[in-house]
């Protein structure tokens, strides 16, 4: 059974295909037809959102469903830390875009990256647990 953090992390990614996709459209628009010169600020979160909003967490969420289980102890290790890769991930990524939308801000976008990168590290801790666990069968 495909587990709670991994339903959460590939339904995520898939809203954020659908904000990509929406942005990419207003700037194809923008290119046929000239909207307003200030649509090409939505390039970098158009950027942003594809990457790591789809198709980053995408693949965090399959791997950790798939990557192999622990065999003598608890199925997939604790679920705390899972929960706050998806709560880190995704804030990561919302400042990262309120950084690039509000420039006034300074440091948005590096908390952002932050967050990202702690995420990323919780994923690693994760999975190699697992991976390792398969050398002492």
């Amino acid at each position: 059974m495909m587990p709670l953090q991994s339903v959460f992390l590939i339904r995520l990614s898939l809203l954020w295909l659908l904000l990509s996709t929406l942005a990419g459209a207003i700037l194809l628009v923008h290119k046929a037809y000239g909207i307003h010169p200030s649509t090409w600020l939505l390039l970098p979160l158009h950027f942003e959102m594809a990457i790591w909003g789809w198709m980053v967490q995408l693949v965090i969420g399959t791997a950790y469903w798939m990557f192999p289980r622990f065999l003598r102890s608890d199925i997939r290790g604790p679920e705390l830390p899972a929960w706050i890769l998806v709560i880190l991930f995704n804030s990561g990524l919302v400042m990262i875009l309120s950084g690039h939308l509000f420039t006034s801000i300074p440091g948005l976008i590096f908390s952002g990256r932050f967050f990202l990168l702690t995420g990323i590290g919780i994923f690693i801790y994760l999975i190699w647990a697992r991976v390792i666990s398969y050398r002492n069968v």
